[in-house]
């Protein structure tokens, strides 16, 4: 085998081993009526849920413990992009790319980046409207769980919580990620 071959077959060998430890993002379950409760499409802006108190304060960490536990992907962001398009049939949809700061669950997508969108009429589409400032404004914790689409793509339902130290510190425990303060960082462009 001449040198230049033996180069090539090296790079081959590496570049099949490489893909094959890249795990593809994909559905864990199907997606149910009672997830799509939880993971709607939507934001919320309470950021200390320690001092609530009454139904509300049981509401939502009700809801943090079962996002915690359903999650396919738990993550700090930073939200880059907040843009409003109009859909084919005539509504409006936010389109939000999320950049990953930190993974606390599950896989990230390769690139970094989670696409999330709400459209009109869906329950989260109130949550962003006018707000694009502020949500590109500090980090979020957002919960996805992943589906397939009517054509087959694989897309996120998701949830947006302001972050804090003490809901990261929440979430670990839900998850069952580290809490010893050693963390899995994903590199992100601007952060």
């Amino acid at each position: 085998m001449h040198a230049p071959s033996r180069h090539i077959l090296a790079l081959c060998v590496a570049l099949a081993s490489g893909c094959a430890t890249q795990q593809a993002i994909r559905p864990t379950s199907p997606f149910t009526a009672e997830q799509a409760r939880y993971f709607d499409d939507s934001v919320d802006y309470i950021s200390d849920l320690d001092n609530l108190g009454g139904t509300m304060a049981d509401d939502l960490r009700r809801q943090l413990s079962y996002l915690g536990r359903n999650s396919d992907l738990i993550a700090i962001v930073r939200l880059e992009t907040v843009a409003v398009s109009q859909d084919p049939d005539g509504t409006q949809s936010y389109r939000i790319v999320a950049s990953i700061v930190e993974t606390l669950h599950g896989t990230a997508p390769e690139q970094g980046r989670v696409q999330l969108r709400t459209s009109q009429g869906q329950m989260g589409y109130n949550t962003v409207a006018g707000r694009q400032e502020r949500l590109q404004t500090g980090r979020w914790l957002v919960f996805v769980k992943w589906y397939t689409d009517a054509t087959n793509e694989v897309r996120p339902h998701w949830h947006l919580y302001p972050h804090s130290d003490a809901l990261v510190t929440r979430m670990r425990e839900a998850s069952g990620a580290p809490t010893d303060g050693f963390t899995r960082v994903v590199p992100s462009s601007g952060n």
